[in-house]
Formats: C-alpha cells, structure tokens, sequence
C-alpha cells in the first residue's frame, strides 16, 4: 500500500477501486479501518502517519465526560 501512495497512487475508498497485483487495496484499507483498535500502537502510528488512515467513522472511541451518562 505504501508504495503505491508513495508511486503517486491514491488510496481507494472502497474494495474493487485498486487492485495491484491481485491485491485489492480497497479491502485492504477497509479491512484495517475496522481492526484499528486490534492494531499494534506501531502499526497504527504508520497507518495514521504514512497513509492518513485511521480508525473506521462507526469504530471510534467514544469520549465520555463527566456529564455523559
């Protein structure tokens, strides 16, 4: 994945937008948004750091205040 962005690819948004060399980099990007929490601390600072990728909309954490119940 990081060659192709780093080869002036764009990151696709959804499975079957790129696919390299059989590799369907769309599954891939979402399959990695899902499993973000169940990620390395290393392995998601590259993919937040290298791609611009972070957890799916849907698998953020929730920030709880005071106030929240």
């Amino acid at each position: 994945m990081q060659a192709h962005v780093v080869g002036g690819g764009c990151l696709p948004v959804k499975a079957g937008d790129v696919v390299v060399q059989g590799e369907d980099l769309g599954r891939w990007i979402t399959t990695q948004q899902h499993d973000f929490e169940q990620l390395q601390p290393a392995q998601q600072w590259l993919m937040e750091n290298t791609l611009g990728l972070e957890a799916a909309e849907d698998e953020q954490p929730v920030k709880r205040t005071q106030n929240h119940k």
